[in-house]
C-alpha cells in the first residue's frame, strides 16, 4: 500500500503554491478560498510541517513548500498527459495519423499544406516508421495509413487506397545512348531492388516474358530511396508512380513503358481507424480529404 496523504489536498497545495495564492486555486478548483485553506492545512499536519507563510493578503512557500511543489508538479503534469492520451479521442484537438516514411516524404507530407488550410482547426500530428502499427493496442494513434498486405485486425476498418502502378523508371541521362523499346532493352541497365515494395523485378519480368538475370543488385529498404537512386542515374527503379510524382513531374525520372510493356497495378495503401471512431469529426473530415486527393490523381 502506498503510503500518501490524501490527494485532494496535494493537488490544493499544488494549485495554490503553483498560482501564488488560497484564491487562485480555489478559481481554478471551483472551491472557496477557504476550503483551500483547510486542504493546506490537513496536508501540513500529515507531514508536520509548514508548507506556507501565511501573511496579511498573501501566502508564501516555505523551503520545504517548495521543495514539494518542485516535485510534485512534474507528477501532475505527467498524470495530465496520460489521461490525455488515453481521453476520449473527441477531446484532443490533434489527430494523430501514422504511416510509412515513404508515403509521409513523397505524397502525404507535400499535400498536408492544403489540409491545414482547408481544416484550420485540426492540428496533424504525424508520424512514421517502417513497422506495422496495431491500432487495438496504439491508442495513441488515430489512423495508419498501412502499405503492403493489408492488415487485419479486430474492430479496425481497412479501406484501400486504390490502385498503384508499379512501372520501371529511370533517370532520362540514361537514356542518352538511344532508347528503350522493349522490356528486354531493361536486362542492358543496373536494375534497382526496392525491398520493401510487394511487387519484385521477379513479378516483372514474368509478366514480361523475361528471365530475370542473375546476380547481385543495389537494394534499398525505402521506395523512396530507390527513386532518388534512380533520379541520380543508379540504374532503372521498378516503383509506384505515387512515390515519383514530383521526379516525374520535374522530368528527373521517366517511365519506361510501350505498346510491348505489360504494367503492374495492385493495391499498396490502406487507410487503417478503429470502429469506435468513426464519429470522430477530424477523422471523417481526414478521410475525405484523402478520398479527395486520391480521385484527383486518376
Amino acid at each position: 500500500m502506498r503510503r500518501l496523504p490524501s490527494f485532494f489536498a496535494l493537488r490544493a497545495f499544488e494549485a495554490a503554491a503553483r498560482l501564488g495564492g488560497f484564491r487562485q486555486a480555489g478559481d481554478e478548483l471551483h472551491l472557496t478560498p477557504s476550503a483551500i485553506s483547510h486542504q493546506v492545512r490537513a496536508l501540513e499536519t500529515w507531514f508536520g510541517r509548514a508548507l506556507f507563510l501565511r501573511e496579511v493578503r498573501k501566502v508564501t512557500l516555505t523551503a520545504d513548500g517548495q521543495r514539494l511543489l518542485d516535485r510534485l508538479s512534474p507528477a501532475f503534469d505527467q498524470i495530465e498527459d496520460a489521461c490525455a492520451e488515453l481521453g476520449p479521442v473527441e477531446s484532443r484537438s490533434e489527430l494523430a495519423v501514422h504511416c510509412s516514411p515513404s508515403f509521409a516524404s513523397t505524397w502525404l507530407g507535400p499535400r498536408l499544406p492544403q489540409f491545414m488550410a482547408a481544416h484550420p482547426s485540426i492540428v496533424i500530428r504525424l508520424s512514421s516508421s517502417a513497422e506495422p502499427v496495431d491500432l487495438s493496442k496504439a491508442t495513441d494513434i488515430d489512423v495508419d495509413i498501412a502499405y503492403g498486405p493489408p492488415p487485419t485486425r479486430h474492430n479496425v476498418i481497412v479501406e484501400p487506397l486504390g490502385l498503384e502502378p508499379t512501372v520501371p523508371m529511370c533517370s532520362p541521362r540514361l537514356l542518352e545512348g538511344g532508347r528503350l523499346r522493349t522490356p528486354n532493352d531493361l536486362l542492358r541497365f543496373t536494375l534497382i531492388d526496392s525491398k520493401v515494395n510487394p511487387v519484385r523485378w521477379a513479378d516483372w519480368c514474368k509478366l514480361n516474358g523475361l528471365q530475370l538475370p542473375a546476380g547481385a543488385r543495389p537494394s534499398f529498404d525505402r521506395g523512396s530511396m530507390a527513386i532518388a537512386a534512380a533520379a541520380d542515374g543508379m540504374g532503372i527503379a521498378l516503383e509506384t508512380t505515387r512515390f515519383a510524382e514530383q521526379e516525374i513531374e520535374r522530368g528527373e525520372l521517366v517511365i519506361l513503358e510501350g505498346k510491348s510493356f505489360r504494367r503492374i497495378a495492385q493495391v499498396m495503401h490502406f487507410l487503417c481507424y478503429r470502429k469506435t471512431i468513426t464519429d470522430n469529426e477530424k477523422l471523417m473530415a481526414f478521410r475525405s480529404w484523402m478520398q479527395a486527393q486520391l480521385s484527383s490523381d486518376n
